[in-house]
């Protein structure tokens, strides 16, 4: 039984990537975990003006059959504006808290995924639920869709391994060299799927604050998310982000980012109250908050192209001189602009820059 549910698990996978070389070889393709229509948007707006630039690049959209996120919109999305260098693909495996640092129903279509692919992208997202990092859930923690974490997770853990199952041979031992690039909640599943925990509420656990008023007036390098926007929760409009400079560690991935940009204290867009807690294993610190706080970056020591950020580097309203924030009721502003006052905005297309690079290297002989 368990050996006809992972040739049914891997079986639309192998369709799909049959299609694909029916329909036009790749020549990078790079996997999307969590493809919503805002997350394909972004990436597809970076990709249409060159802040991706990878040539015959191909995005594969990748998703839980069990998440609650309705992905029959972001299949709407891609078939109305035409976008032909898109696919989406729904995992059928379910995985339960207990297999998600084993081999499991869906380690095929990982295993497939990884071959396949040269480079993955987690985003961000809601809470993880903190059984599986072995401690009890804070009043404050939201978790709202589990199954989206277990199986985030569980990839992560199968591409990098880590402490909870250590015998377990990481997928990147056989490429060493594969990217992947971690986002907010996306780095906070690194530090997990390596056998780390997180700091549950940072506000309360970190800064000893517990209302929203008295997290508001905290210095703007110490806030991570917007207070203000919580304060006004009719004003949907209200951007929930704040922008906050970061400290690059005396080495690794943003250090030579940021030595590149001439640029060491980068203004940032942060969203987030959780952050990484005690380190997994393999995992180095390469950027802080300003005070020291919070971790802004880990990098994995052994596999050195898998970075995981605590900021948004993926927005394209960071790129867009036109986007426009509102941060109070009636007052609006460029994030674009911002970056640009604050000589940031090299850092970010830098970020992008060197990623672009790395993808655009044949990373696999197919």
């Amino acid at each position: 039984m368990r050996r006809s549910r992972i040739l049914l698990n891997v079986l639309p996978i192998a369709i799909l990537f049959m299609f694909m070389a029916f329909y036009g070889q790749a020549q990078h393709r790079l996997v999307l975990l969590h493809p919503t229509v805002s997350n394909i948007e972004s990436i597809e707006w970076m990709v249409e003006n060159r802040v991706i630039d990878v040539p015959g690049l191909e995005m594969i959209g990748v998703y839980s059959a069990h998440e609650v996120y309705d992905y029959a919109i972001s299949e709407h999305y891609i078939s109305e504006h035409q976008l032909k260098n898109y696919r989406l693909l729904k995992v059928e495996g379910e995985i339960r808290p207990g297999e998600i640092y084993h081999e499991n129903s869906c380690t095929p279509a990982f295993r497939k995924l990884f071959e396949e692919s040269d480079g993955i992208l987690f985003f961000g997202g809601p809470d993880i639920p903190a059984a599986i990092y072995g401690e009890k859930q804070n009043f404050l923690t939201l978790v709202t869709d589990p199954n989206r974490h277990y199986f985030e997770v569980s990839f992560f853990f199968h591409l990098i391994g880590g402490s909870r199952n250590p015998s377990f041979k990481p997928f990147l031992a056989d490429n060493p060299a594969f990217i992947v690039r971690a986002f907010c909640l996306g780095m906070q599943t690194m530090n997990v799927a390596a056998g780390g925990t997180l700091v549950q509420d940072i506000p309360t656990e970190c800064y000893h604050k517990n209302t929203l008023e008295e997290t508001s007036k905290l210095p703007v390098n110490a806030q991570h998310r917007s207070s203000v926007a919580l304060l006004y929760p009719l004003s949907d409009d209200l951007f929930g982000g704040i922008f906050h400079q970061i400290r690059m560690a005396k080495s690794g991935y943003l250090m030579e980012i940021a030595a590149m940009s001439k640029v060491y204290g980068p203004m940032v867009l942060s969203a987030h109250h959780q952050a990484a807690g005690r380190l997994g294993a393999n995992l180095e610190v390469i950027a802080t908050s300003m005070d020291g706080k919070i971790v802004e970056g880990l990098q994995h020591k052994v596999f050195r192209n898998v970075v995981g950020v605590q900021f948004h580097p993926e927005p394209a309203a960071l790129y867009q001189k036109k986007a426009r924030f509102t941060t109070v009721p009636g007052s609006v502003f460029s994030p674009n602009e911002l970056l640009i006052q604050s000589n940031s905005l090299g850092f970010h297309q830098l970020f992008w820059k060197d990623f672009s690079e790395k993808l655009g290297k044949s990373l696999w002989e197919r």
